[in-house]
């Protein structure tokens, strides 16, 4: 097989005929990803980052294994809502693509969170009733904690 030279194949590219295809594709993902957004609740439908039909198949992308249960979950009704303005529907495909990076800080990171005088002696009291356990040492690091966060 003759290796096509990569200038031949950015030429393609500059064609009007790919590059409308290429356009109307991505328009049409877009359309039809407002239109499942706009049938899911708010919570739900900024976790559904992809939308994509073809040959009858839906193909939804998500964010978490969560809302891809949900997602599932709620594709019977989905698809009867699409079918209208958007032909046949035979299946629901669900995916998930994580965001890069965590949402949130890693544990390690966090702050202690400061308690109340109060709060801390109902801990230090509780880890004396565990005294000797897993339990009670874990109560005794909480109060302690609690008291190196600012408290």
């Amino acid at each position: 097989m003759a290796l096509t030279p990569i200038h031949h194949r950015f030429r393609r590219l500059g064609n009007p005929d790919i590059m409308g295809d290429l356009l109307r594709a991505v328009d049409r993902q877009h359309q039809l990803l407002v239109a499942v957004q706009t049938q899911l609740a708010p919570s739900l439908a900024q976790h559904c980052r992809f939308a994509d039909l073809e040959e009858g198949r839906l193909t939804l992308v998500t964010d978490s294994p969560v809302w891809a249960a949900r997602l599932r979950f709620l594709a019977p009704e989905l698809l009867a809502a699409l079918r209208g303005s958007w032909g046949e529907i035979l299946d629901c495909r669900v995916r998930v693509q994580p965001t890069s990076g965590p949402p949130y800080p890693p544990t390690s990171s966090r702050a202690g969170v400061p308690l109340s005088p109060a709060t801390r002696q109902l801990l230090l009291d509780a880890a004396e009733v565990q005294a000797g356990t897993d339990l009670g040492l874990a109560l005794r690091r909480l109060a302690l904690a609690g008291t190196k966060a600012g408290m």
